[in-house]
């Protein structure tokens, strides 16, 4: 019985250099566009970018190659998170950044495309404060529901918008807005939602395989000498990194315990050289962490051929006996 392929990307800001240099060998190995060897794919902030961008007609009338995400982070990133001798002052107050260099770097890249040019399934992540419940963009609802199509920028912004670094995106549908954030505050690491979305899309499937690619293990340690006696200050700058890291590691022990799925997971264990921060695109670090993710795949070659031999016979949802999931730009 074939498996579900189900593709997973976490969040992770500049470090997102790290899964677009994994994805694009595993793209090379298979020879393939990687939309056309999963049946559903998943991301977070940075790893919802990446998503959207492999997974969608947003590149004339095809997806961009993760090599050529890459080169978005390296072009773009330093202007995203440009720094100035107020920077300091200011997060105080306000965001971290302006979200102009983001939404102008979205803009250029994604253009006019839009979620219905998705080439399979997508999920991508936000948080609607408003509402305060989780906000998940849906391409496979837009057949039934033609008011869950965004254009791609505007999706790309909303799951992006990190706490304290940018400010929410106000997204409209209908007569309804919402007041999105980055999906991460909840699920960073969106294997599982993704696994229960595919889940729900192929409910005859009786095996999954779930990849799901990090950005890197932070390794940070906060002592208790140094928390005990954090206020609101205190917690302001640990507190979103730290939500971010522990869902990571919630979902890869559920996942490795789930019956009937396959969970390869793909996670830099240390980062060597390079910043954990999710905001640092100084040149120097942009280097560091593409020579750490060049490493890490080197490392792991042996775990890549098995998952490039799962994958290489395509989607699952392609054989007999699955049903398959239309999406607009294949109807």
């Amino acid at each position: 019985m074939p498996s579900i392929k189900v593709l997973a990307i976490d969040g992770g800001g500049i470090r997102g250099i790290i899964p677009a240099v994994i994805l694009a060998e595993i793209q090379t190995r298979l020879g393939m566009d990687l939309f056309k060897a999963f049946d559903l794919i998943a991301g977070t902030s940075t790893g919802g970018i990446i998503a959207l961008g492999i997974g969608t007609a947003c590149k004339n009338t095809g997806p961009y190659s993760p090599g050529e995400l890459l080169d978005l982070y390296v072009q773009n990133g330093p202007a995203i998170f440009r720094k100035s001798i107020v920077t300091p002052e200011r997060q105080l107050f306000l965001p971290k950044y302006s979200p102009d260099a983001l939404q102008s770097a979205l803009e250029q890249f994604f253009g006019d495309a839009q979620f219905k040019s998705a080439l399979t399934p997508l999920l991508i992540s936000s948080y609607d404060l408003q509402g305060q419940i989780p906000f998940f963009f849906k391409s496979h609802k837009i057949a039934s529901d033609p008011t869950y199509n965004w254009r791609l920028a505007e999706i790309a912004r909303a799951t992006s918008a990190a706490p304290t670094f940018f400010p929410p995106f106000h997204l409209t549908r209908g007569s309804e807005d919402y007041a999105l954030v980055d999906g991460g505050v909840f699920v960073n690491n969106p294997s599982m939602a993704a696994y229960a979305e595919a889940r729900s899309l192929y409910p005859e499937a009786l095996a999954f395989t779930v990849v799901s690619v990090g950005t890197g293990d932070r390794q940070d340690q906060i002592t208790y000498a140094s928390a005990k006696d954090w206020g609101l200050i205190g917690w302001a700058k640990e507190i979103v990194p730290v939500l971010m890291d522990s869902v990571s590691e919630a979902v890869d022990f559920e996942l490795r315990a789930l019956p009937g799925c396959t969970y390869y997971r793909m996670q830099v264990p240390h980062l060597q050289n390079a910043s954990s921060d999710m905001d640092d695109a100084d040149p120097e670090n942009l280097e560091e962490l593409q020579e750490v993710a060049g490493e890490y795949v080197a490392s792991i070659s042996d775990q890549l051929t098995r998952v490039c031999a799962e994958l290489r016979g395509g989607r699952g949802s392609d054989m007999p006996g699955i049903g398959r999931v239309p999406t607009l730009a294949q109807s």
